[in-house]
């Protein structure tokens, strides 16, 4: 089936002045009240924590395509924009007629809305929006009554951010154990919108990643029977094995999606089962292990060993 990427937001300054944001995008992990949170403050001048976020729930959410394959803040994020900044023009209109300014002498911060050089003349985000509920007689001519706007966004493709890893390993010839000494990541999605979100979810995919490289294995034996059906058997890294990711960020702000955002949220994961093979192999070398099965486990890393020893020599060129 052929699915659209696009996405919706709905904001909307309540009679309190403290903003709701519903969203089609819904989070499990991805801290988007944090960061779609920080989109519309930023655009509405209102701190991060007067911005509510309501997602996951069709009876309040719009219509959207969801959370999946790295788009929430590309999509989620580019809607959030989209409905932030057309809230704002009328915010600023209503702003204007009351205060009986033009809009380009308006400036938007702090939860008010007030005249550049004239800070006595100013009103607070609760004010303009009890004009716009209660007494809308007040309102500019032809203006509808209320704060609220809903926008989608429907972003190209490429939006994909870029990334790289390595890691230096050490094993042990006699056990096949591998130990991590050092992980590097580089990542680059574009504007990072929270950069404490966008570590977590790279060390988390990470993590994930190394996971699936070094433990984590479904096994059956020959009737069928699943043998790694708990955790007594099916191995997940802890603390203990994980190692401290060294992480640097860029910032290169993509030129064809809102706000500049690229989707990072699967950067973190695809990287590792590569990394890990290739660094066991040249800390093998020059043995020609053939490594091309994950997990890359202490049993199979011997195996590869043994392999290798047994291999005739290649013959001179």
């Amino acid at each position: 089936v052929n699915l659209s990427g696009w996405d919706a937001a709905t904001i909307r300054i309540e009679p309190s002045g403290h903003v709701t944001l519903r969203v089609g995008v819904s989070s499990h992990g991805q801290s988007h009240e944090t960061s779609l949170a920080q989109i519309a403050a930023e655009e509405l001048g209102v701190a991060v924590s007067d911005v509510t976020v309501l997602h996951g729930d069709t009876a309040v959410s719009p219509y959207g395509m969801g959370t999946f394959a790295s788009r929430s803040a590309v999509a989620g994020g580019g809607a959030t924009l989209l409905a932030a900044r057309a809230l704002r023009e009328k915010l600023l209109q209503i702003a204007a007629h009351l205060l009986e300014a033009p809009v380009d002498d308006l400036e938007l911060a702090g939860g008010r809305v007030g005249v550049r050089g004239s800070p006595e003349r100013a009103l607070t985000l609760r004010e303009i929006a009890q004009v716009a509920y209660y007494t809308i007689f007040r309102l500019p001519p032809g203006l509808e009554p209320g704060l609220e706007v809903t926008r989608a966004y429907d972003p190209p493709l490429g939006t994909f951010s870029n990334g790289a890893q390595a890691a230096v390993v050490e094993i042990d010839p006699e056990t096949g154990a591998v130990r991590i000494l050092r992980w590097v990541i580089v990542e680059d999605c574009g504007r990072a919108i929270n950069p404490r979100v966008v570590a977590g979810q790279v060390h988390g995919g990470a993590t994930q990643g190394l996971a699936g490289a070094l433990y984590e294995e479904v096994r059956y034996d020959d009737n069928g029977q699943l043998l790694t059906a708990s955790y007594l058997d099916y191995l997940i890294p802890t603390a203990t094995e994980v190692p401290a990711f060294e992480l640097d960020m860029l910032h290169t702000p993509s030129p064809i999606t809102m706000g500049g955002f690229k989707g990072m949220g699967e950067g973190g994961t695809i990287s590792p089962p590569a990394v890990v093979a290739n660094a066991i192999r040249d800390a093998l070398h020059p043995l020609p292990v053939r490594l091309n099965r994950l997990p890359l486990t202490p049993e199979r890393v011997l195996e590869a060993i043994a392999q290798a020893r047994q291999a005739p020599a290649a013959s001179p060129p």
